[in-house]
């Protein structure tokens, strides 16, 4: 599947979803939704209840030095959570590669997040990795990136300091947002 994905397909992102469970999983659900309706350098966002944590996964068409990633994100995290007035608690970055792809996934506990560091770790990687990151090119209206903006806040904000019982993981498959829930 990996090597199937193309620099620039234009897709349509299903913003609707049905829930089906009440209480703080539709917010966790929105939230992972929204994450990868606004970033699509996003591949995949999985809620890990265990650490009430974030991991996002990218894709690069090339070798990740993760030392020289992580001297890049950690400095300019702390820097950007010392201006917050909050501290981070987790900060993980993890590398695989798979058919000549190297799927980069970094790991932030959802307490000290906020919707300005997705964007900043999305920045931060799209200037190092220019042309080589995969992801499918979505045109999103700028109200409509606003919008999704003030939903990852929102939901941010109230998963914040609650726990979702259950895993959840959302990936982008051929333009739709796919939610699984795991054990």
């Amino acid at each position: 599947m990996i090597g199937q994905r193309k620099r620039g397909l234009k897709t349509r992102m299903l913003s609707n979803l049905n829930y089906y469970d009440s209480g703080y999983y539709q917010d966790g659900v929105g939230l992972l939704t929204s994450i990868l309706m606004r970033y699509s350098e996003v591949g995949s966002v999985h809620y890990w209840r265990e650490e009430h944590a974030l991991k996002f996964t990218f894709m690069v068409e090339q070798i990740v030095d993760v030392t020289e990633l992580y001297e890049l994100l950690k400095p300019a995290l702390e820097f950007f959570h010392k201006l917050e007035g909050l501290r981070m608690r987790l900060f993980d970055i993890k590398c695989r590669t798979e058919e000549s792809i190297c799927v980069v996934t970094i790991t932030r506990d959802l307490s000290s997040m906020t919707q300005r560091e997705v964007g900043l770790i999305v920045e931060l990687l799209k200037g190092k990795y220019k042309k080589h990151m995969i992801f499918d090119e979505l045109y999103l209206p700028k109200d409509e990136q606003i919008y999704q903006e003030e939903q990852i806040s929102q939901m941010l904000t109230s998963i914040k300091t609650k726990d979702i019982n259950k895993n959840i993981i959302a990936l982008r498959d051929e333009g739709k947002v796919l939610v699984f829930k795991t054990q």
